[in-house]
């Protein structure tokens, strides 16, 4: 009951990661009270989890590659990117790159389970070595990013625009 109240129903946004991205879709798409979402290193219309449909999305939306995703692999991938294509209101791709699937969440490196975006990893698209970004730095990056998009989209600040669209060697970005 402390919380009813609180939250200004004309600035909701949605945000997840991984299941979460799809469930943030299937919230944009569903329900009329978030004014924009972003989507975390999985597509939002998922070939293995149907019932989300890009073209239904009215909303802003910002999509995350994590280039290097051992998780949802480069089929995952090409799906985020096919969204975003496909995307009809404003969107954003964020491309981390050498960034797995836990490489955004502060669970990287708790176990070997979560352990997809830290150390060692063989890249996605031919096999060869590398070291994942670190955790610490990629989270910071995408932080900033989402809180820009969501004060371009919720509180009508375009001076936002400039940090969610800034240039960075980590990144590779897109919007329509």
């Amino acid at each position: 009951p402390e919380f009813v109240g609180l939250a200004d129903p004309e600035r909701l946004g949605v945000f997840g990661h991984s299941f979460g991205a799809v469930t943030t879709g299937k919230v944009l798409q569903d329900d009329p009270r978030p004014r924009a979402g972003v989507a975390i290193a999985a597509p939002v219309e998922n070939p293995l989890l149907p019932g989300v449909m890009v073209a239904n999305i009215d909303e802003p939306l910002m999509l995350v590659v994590a280039v290097e995703d051992n998780s949802i692999t480069e089929f995952g991938n090409g799906a985020i990117r096919q969204n975003f294509t496909a995307a009809h209101a404003p969107a954003w791709k964020l491309e981390f790159a050498d960034t797995g699937h836990f490489g955004v969440s502060d669970l990287a490196g708790l176990s070997e389970y979560f352990a997809a975006g830290c150390g060692m990893g063989m890249r996605q698209t031919d096999g060869s070595p590398f070291v994942y970004a670190d955790p610490f730095v990629v989270r910071e990056l995408l932080a900033g990013r989402v809180a820009a998009f969501f004060a371009l989209h919720l509180l009508g600040d375009e001076d936002a625009r400039a940090q969610l669209e800034a240039d960075d060697p980590l990144l590779d970005i897109a919007s329509k």
